[in-house]
């Protein structure tokens, strides 16, 4: 194996004192650069490290971040439209929310891997409403991202051994477990999901219980919603149904409690 020389030119405590057109900032060690309201078109920053950098209010237009690693940066009020941030990695770094609306790579499979380094990157900083949105919109990647690797015609997909066979057959299980999760509870992030899938579940039993008694249906959906809550009601349900809804309010409470203590606690 032969090895050559990638040392990074370093670029050390400087100002941009105008706009930056069509320049190449790439493979560059940058520390302690600074620069406020400044536009950015075409510049190439590719595989470069930025720490300690100091950008507030600018715009970076159609720049190539790939591969880029920011560590230590403040980049509130910037924005990258059009901009490559393909592998780009935030580290301890002040940015806006507004780059997981914005910003995130066409791939569903690279824009998921920026999103939870993004997570990451905001629970570093402290901003926890941040967090609750990357970790969102990272579960509707993820569902994305499983669903191709199953059933997606893409070139990507099915021309990629690990998608093939029984890697194929390991993508709709873990598609199928996604999507079970999904309908449960949102996959940790939805309070709302919760309270349908326990809805779900007291229409199921009623059905149940209403197939083998002779009391109406709504008698016997109210019936069995009280004994969810452990109030006892006036019909009477077998005890197996009752011991089943008892396990189950329980696993549904202890879900509520996970999705409010991640949506009220820090992360």
């Amino acid at each position: 194996m032969s090895l050559i020389d990638h040392k990074k030119e370093k670029i050390e405590d400087k100002e941009f004192s105008e706009d930056v057109s069509e320049e190449n900032y790439s493979r560059k060690d940058i520390s302690r650069v600074f620069a406020v309201g400044k536009t950015f078109t075409k510049v190439n920053f590719s595989q470069s490290n930025l720490s300690s950098c100091y950008f507030r209010n600018c715009r970076f237009i159609k720049c190539n971040f790939t591969g880029t690693a920011f560590k230590d940066s403040y980049l509130k009020g910037s924005s990258f439209p059009e901009s490559s941030l393909k592998y780009t990695t935030f580290s301890g770094s002040q940015l806006d929310e507004t780059i997981l609306d914005n910003s995130l790579p066409a791939e569903e499979n690279l824009a998921r891997d920026f999103v939870r380094n993004l997570r990451v990157n905001f629970t570093q900083v402290g901003n926890y409403e941040a967090v609750n949105k990357a970790a969102s919109i990272e579960v509707k990647l993820t569902g994305i991202h499983l669903h191709k690797a199953a059933y997606s015609r893409e070139a990507y997909y099915r021309g990629k051994e690990k998608y093939k066979g029984l890697g194929r057959v390991k993508a709709v299980l873990s598609h199928a477990k996604w999507k079970f999760l999904d309908l449960l509870w949102g996959n940790g992030e939805s309070l709302f999901k919760i309270f349908m899938s326990s809805l779900a579940f007291i229409i199921l039993v009623a059905s149940i219980i209403f197939m083998t008694s002779s009391t109406s249906f709504s008698d016997t959906a109210i019936s069995v919603f009280y004994n969810f809550w452990g109030v006892k009601s006036d019909l009477d349900i077998a005890r197996p149904y009752i011991v089943l809804l008892t396990v189950i309010r329980l696993l549904f409470f202890s879900l509520f409690v996970s999705v409010l203590v991640k949506r009220l606690a820090k992360r």
